[in-house]
């Protein structure tokens, strides 16, 4: 079925040592495919052989909207760079049909000081909501994919089970 080719990201950027997908911020002037492309070009010197698919858009808690694609690559050109990427490796698709752990983070919602309770009914004794964010977790040798990036590992496994 393939495999997938995970980062371990550099210690010098955003959530460092931690597993992801290549991938980063699209530019005021590209579309979500172009920035993947830009991106993993960037960061591993590797070209897109193929577009498999898209995945469909993933909106985070923070409300950062991920746009995932599956492609297909060749990897025996790769140039890993050493300020976004600490090392990379690949985990078969498989794998991520069962999660090796599954937890609950508790969300609330908390209103800033300057919130305009007097505009809500029981102002600031409204009940807000709470709920709980699934958060998956895989373990492939001595790497942890976790959290979005494990969401978007399943998601991708479960469209390629199905072609």
């Amino acid at each position: 079925m393939g495999r997938f080719l995970f980062e371990v990201r550099s210690e010098y950027v955003s959530q460092p040592l931690e597993v992801a997908f290549p991938g980063g911020k699209i530019e005021d002037d590209e579309t979500p495919f172009e920035a993947a492309l830009r991106e993993l070009r960037e960061e591993t010197g590797l070209n897109i052989v193929s577009k498999i698919c898209d995945v469909e858009p993933v909106v985070t808690p923070f409300n950062t909207v991920i746009f995932p694609f599956i492609v297909e690559v060749d990897i025996k050109n790769m140039v890993i760079s050493k300020s976004e990427v600490s090392e990379v490796f690949l985990a078969p698709v498989e794998f991520f049909e069962t999660p090796y752990k599954v937890a609950n983070v508790d969300v609330r919602l908390e209103p800033p000081d300057d919130f305009p309770y007097d505009l809500i009914p029981f102002q600031k004794d409204y009940p807000w909501k709470t709920g709980k964010y699934e958060v998956i977790f895989y373990k492939w040798d001595s790497y942890i994919i976790w959290g979005i990036t494990a969401r978007i590992a399943r998601r991708a496994a479960q469209i390629l089970r199905k072609d």
